[in-house]
């Protein structure tokens, strides 16, 4: 058997074993997805992390939702980092918002260092957020207009646990770096978008005062 030949069936076989794989996770995500039943969580994350393009190109192929790959990827941080992020004082902590849960006419202005200093105008969400970050004495709240400012928050301030809320895209990356570093909680836009987006107020506020004895059911 040529040199060549004996490549070209190597490929095959590795490619039919990642197929293999990727369905298996898939199948796995979906049941997570839609029944919300926890199956092989760091196996299905480690897939899903490794393959995630294909992973949402599989999904689409099928007519599937592509957003799944991304809300069960955080779903899965969220339970796997939840004891470790709510054993971390408050004081050790920081909440990352997205820019686009700002009101259309909010007054603050973009700091090259802190991101978006809000003013507590009370146009939108956000002071209610800050607020709270205020009255737990958290490390840090912050506004961002972009992934960038998440990893210098991290270089900076060296927070030992990050909330953050995002689009399901951007969460996820952020969610992956902040993860290889410190424990992580994220909370999905409930409504995506530039502007005028939507979270689901509630779950972030309880996000944002978890603690050992008081977490997210």
């Amino acid at each position: 058997m040529e040199l060549y030949e004996l490549l070209g069936r190597l490929f095959v076989v590795i490619l039919g074993f990642l197929i293999v794989i990727l369905v298996t996770s898939l199948i796995f995500t979906y049941i997570m997805f839609k029944k919300r039943k926890i199956l092989f969580p760091r196996f299905v994350l480690f897939i899903l992390d490794t393959l995630h393009t294909p992973s949402m190109k599989l999904v689409s192929f099928f007519n599937g939702n592509e957003e799944m790959v991304d809300l069960v990827s955080i779903e899965i941080r969220n339970i796997l980092f939840r004891d470790s992020f709510a054993r971390i004082p408050y004081k050790d902590r920081v909440a990352i918002f997205p820019q686009c849960l700002r009101s259309l006419g909010c007054p603050a202005r973009l700091s090259n260092i802190k991101g978006i200093e809000c003013v507590g105008c009370g146009k939108c969400v956000l002071n209610k957020f800050r607020e709270k970050c205020d009255k737990l004495g958290y490390k840090g709240f912050y506004i961002v207009p972009g992934g960038g400012f998440v990893k210098r928050i991290v270089r900076d301030i060296k927070p030992m646990a990050a909330l953050g809320v995002a689009c399901e895209w951007e969460l996820n990356e952020a969610m992956l770096y902040l993860s290889q570093r410190i424990p992580v909680q994220g909370v999905p836009l409930s409504k995506a978008g530039c502007i005028n987006t939507e979270v689901d107020v509630d779950r972030v506020l309880e996000a944002l005062s978890m603690k050992e004895n008081h977490r997210i059911t």
